[in-house]
C-alpha cells in the first residue's frame, strides 16, 4: 500500500474517532530488549528499574512478528524501553527487517557502538538511526546519562558518521537528538549548541534535533506551557507496540504495560489491532473518558497544541526524523 495513501486512510478513521479500523497500523515498535546499560534521570527504566523483568526477544518470536508485519507496516522501530544494541542478534534483526522492505529504525545511546558494530548495522540495511545525547558538555551529559562517558560516546557517534561517509552510504538517515536540560541562560545554551554542532562539520549527519521532554504517561513530572487542548491519542490509530515477551501494550508510553491489549504469542497482530480491548480503548478516546485509564489520565499525549484536530508535533509524522 502506498505510504501516503495509507496515512490518509488512517487519518480519516482517526478524525472519525472510529473504534474499528479496517486499515492496519503503519508503524510498529518492536522491542528487541527492555534491558539498558544506563540509568538516565528522566527514564522510567532508571527510577523503577526493579519493577520490570528483563529479557531479550526470542528469535522465533521475532521471525513470527516480522512475517506478519511485512504484510502491512511501512517501518519498524527496533527499539522501545531498552538499549537494542545489547541484543546479541541485533545485526541479523536489522538485516531481516531490511530484506522484508520494512525500513528498520534505531534509537540508541551509542555507548556500546564500536567501529565494527557501526559498519555491520550500516551494511545490514539500517534505514534510520537516532542518537540520544542529552548535554553539550561532560558535566551536563554525565549527570543526565548516568553510566555513560561523554568523550567515549561522542567518539562513537563521530566514528559511526565517518564510517558512513567512507562507505558512501546515504542510509541510515542519521539524527542527533538533545534534550536541553541545562540551567544556563539562553545565550549560553545557544553558544554551547553551536560549538557542539561544529564537531560534526563535514560528516553525514542529516538532522540535529532539540527535543522536548515528555512525561512518560505521568511517570516523569514536567510542567507544560502554551494553550493545550484535549485530543485523542494518535498511537491506537496508526501504530502498535510489542514488548520483547510478546505482550502488546496500549501504546509506547505505557512503559510498564498497565494496559495490555493482547499477546502476540497467542494472537495475530491484526486480530489484536481490532480486538475488543483496542476497540474499547479507542471508544474511551472518542467520548473523552480516556482519563479513567491509569496511565492516560496523566499523559501529556492527550493534552497538546493542535492544528486541524491533530497534535502539532505529529504533523512531523510525514517527515523521516519523527520518532
Amino acid at each position: 500500500m502506498n505510504h501516503l495513501f495509507h496515512l490518509a486512510k488512517l487519518y480519516y478513521y482517526y478524525r472519525r474517532r472510529a473504534e474499528k479500523i479496517p486499515v492496519p497500523p503503519t508503524r510498529i515498535w518492536l522491542e528487541v530488549t527492555n534491558a539498558c546499560n544506563l540509568r538516565c534521570i528522566m527514564c522510567p527504566n532508571s527510577t523503577n528499574y526493579n519493577a520490570l523483568k528483563r529479557g531479550m526477544m526470542e528469535w522465533e518470536l521475532f521471525e513470527s512478528l516480522l512475517s506478519q508485519i511485512r504484510g502491512f507496516a511501512y517501518d519498524v522501530n527496533l527499539f522501545h524501553r531498552g538499549e537494542s544494541l545489547m541484543h546479541p542478534r541485533f545485526v541479523e534483526m536489522v538485516n531481516k527487517t531490511a530484506e522484508a522492505k520494512l525500513r528498520p529504525r534505531l534509537h540508541t545511546n551509542a555507548t556500546i557502538l564500536t567501529e565494527e558494530y557501526s559498519r555491520e548495522i550500516i551494511k545490514a540495511g539500517l534505514d534510520f538511526i537516532s542518537f540520544s545525547f542529552d548535554g553539550y558538555d561532560k558535566g551536563t551529559y554525565e549527570k543526565v546519562r548516568v553510566g555513560a562517558v561523554f568523550e567515549q560516546v561522542l567518539e562513537n557517534i563521530i566514528k559511526f558518521l565517518e564510517i558512513k561517509k567512507t562507505l558512501g552510504r546515504t542510509k541510515p538517515y542519521t539524527v542527533i537528538e538533545v534534550m536541553e536540560v541545562m540551567k544556563e541562560s539562553e545565550d549560553e545554551i545557544k553558544k554551547k549548541r553551536k560549538d557542539f554542532r561544529e564537531k560534526f562539520r563535514g560528516l553525514p549527519l542529516d538532522k540535529f534535533i532539540v527535543r522536548r521532554i515528555h512525561n512518560w504517561a505521568g511517570l516523569y513530572n514536567i510542567s507544560r506551557k502554551g494553550k493545550l487542548n484535549y485530543v485523542p491519542c494518535t498511537f491506537p490509530y496508526y501504530s502498535m507496540s510489542i514488548f520483547y515477551d510478546g505482550k502488546v501494550p496500549a501504546c509506547p508510553q505505557d512503559f510498564f504495560g498497565e494496559i495490555i491489549i493482547g499477546d502476540a504469542k497467542r494472537e495475530s497482530l491484526l486480530d489484536i489491532w481490532n480486538g475488543e480491548k483496542m476497540r474499547k480503548l479507542r471508544k474511551s478516546f472518542a467520548n473523552e473518558s480516556a482519563e479513567k485509564h491509569p496511565r492516560c489520565q496523566k499523559c501529556d499525549m492527550i493534552y497538546r497544541e493542535t492544528f486541524l484536530g491533530i497534535p502539532k508535533n505529529y504533523l512531523k509524522f510525514f517527515i523521516r526524523e519523527n520518532i
